[in-house]
């Protein structure tokens, strides 16, 4: 009901017994109150306008008009009572770009998924705009005048640190042209696992020296293959897994009673013996091809199916759950009795690895991007449950990502980049928290 001047009875009234000069006094009233109240709901709006239509923008830019899921993920510090604020934002400026947004349920084939992120340095809005089988990555730097809380753990950056490369000055390689399939540090020297050889080389002021060298028996090999280097029990030699074959190499005295260096020893044997896997499992490796049969040993009592990689991800003090990357794209989690698809992983390449580290929740996925790319990245994710959250910016890697896998110390990685079609290089990859 409104009266005469305009005012709505039930909320500012004015009494009928005013005389019309109170009555405009108390309408000028209440129309200042609902000023005041427009004002500070603007205001309480307006502080997520500014990175929501930046970010929106960009997306625009990549997405163009449509329809998508709008999936916004919390990383930060910011309260979850502020989030329904963020998404009316999000969802006005994407419907400014002429994009109509929708629930995780819906039918829509493109998502655009954001996070909300922060570090010691900066806080960051993160989009990953996902249509089809292709992602893209956009972000904005949170509006400094918005509100933010301190810098949460989870934040990190992946740090790339070169070991050794095929260009190296004083490497001896007898087949320098194959591909490297795994590579191991050792107390003192490195070991190269490639499709022919194992090689052994040490560092000295001209540069990697070879010290050891022994062939493979070879096997017909898939295009890319695979291969497993692990530290002895003892710490003192190396156990390496190719297609068909098995070696341990030692260090020990020289052969030579009047010398007093050591020298490393290797054995090889043809072998079908199932692969150190994670956790304490084996798996069985197709040497045909480029994958694990899906066997493991012990049996985890489910069927894994062929798979790339596989890795234990900490559920519980007591139990571990096994991270598996199938031939068929999906990514699923081995939990007890139950196999979960893991969301969040569309953009992931064949291999990941787990890392150990003093971000976040202690333990993150390290995952190569999908794809051939000539210009290959990493990114580390965590798994509170079932989808894989972004923790960190993409490491470029300067190349193709050929094997990727946890570091024998557990708080970093080991990669092989192929930088051409002869050049390989081995890097440590590391987390820096902030």
């Amino acid at each position: 009901m409104v009266d005469n001047d305009g005012i709505n009875s039930r909320g500012n009234q004015c009494p009928m017994s005013y005389s019309a000069k109170s009555k405009s006094i108390c309408r000028c009233f209440g129309w200042c109150v609902l000023c005041l109240l427009t004002v500070a709901t603007t205001f309480a709006q307006s502080k997520w306008d500014q990175p929501s239509a930046q970010l929106a923008g960009q997306i625009a830019a990549i997405l163009g008009a449509g329809q998508a899921q709008l999936e916004i993920v919390n990383r930060s510090a910011i309260a979850s009572t502020d989030l329904p604020q963020i998404r009316r934002a999000f969802e006005q400026a994407l419907r400014a770009h002429s994009i109509a947004t929708s629930g995780t349920d819906s039918a829509s084939a493109n998502q655009i998924r954001i996070t909300l992120s922060e570090n010691a340095r900066e806080r960051l809005w993160v989009a990953e705009v996902i249509e089809g089988n292709q992602t893209q990555v956009t972000m904005v730097p949170l509006n400094r005048e918005a509100p933010a809380a301190a810098p949460t753990e989870t934040g990190l950056v992946l740090e790339r640190k070169p070991i050794w490369s095929s260009t190296d000055s004083g490497v001896s390689i007898t087949s320098s042209h194959e591909p490297v399939l795994a590579a191991l540090e050792t107390e003192s020297d490195l070991v190269l696992l490639k499709q022919g050889e194992l090689i052994v080389l040490t560092k000295s002021t001209s540069g990697w020296q070879e010290v050891a060298h022994i062939g493979l028996n070879r096997r017909p090999l898939s295009r890319d293959a695979r291969g497993i280097l692990i530290p002895a029990s003892n710490g003192h030699g190396f156990i390496a897994f190719a297609a068909g074959t098995s070696c341990a190499g030692s260090l020990g005295p020289s052969a030579d009673a009047s010398s007093t260096s050591v020298e490393w020893t290797i054995h090889c044997h043809e072998s079908d013996d199932p692969w150190p896997a994670a956790a304490g499992e084996k798996a069985f490796y197709n040497a045909s091809r480029n994958f694990s049969t899906g066997v493991i040993t012990p049996s985890p009592g489910l069927d894994l199916g062929p798979f790339y990689s596989i890795a234990a991800v900490p559920r519980t003090a007591d139990r571990v759950a096994l991270l598996v990357n199938g031939i068929d794209g999906k990514v699923q989690l081995a939990d007890g009795n139950t196999l979960k698809t893991v969301s969040g992983t569309r953009d992931w390449g064949s291999d990941f690895a787990a890392l150990h580290s003093n971000c976040g929740s202690g333990i993150q996925i390290v995952a190569s991007s999908s794809g051939e790319a000539q210009q290959d990245s990493l990114r580390a994710y965590e798994l509170p449950a079932q989808e894989a959250i972004p923790v960190s910016p993409a490491l470029e890697m300067g190349g193709t990502v050929t094997a990727l896998w946890t570091a024998p110390n557990r708080n970093g990685v080991l990669a092989i980049v192929r930088k051409n079609a002869n050049e390989f290089e081995v890097d440590r990859v590391t987390a820096l928290c902030p």
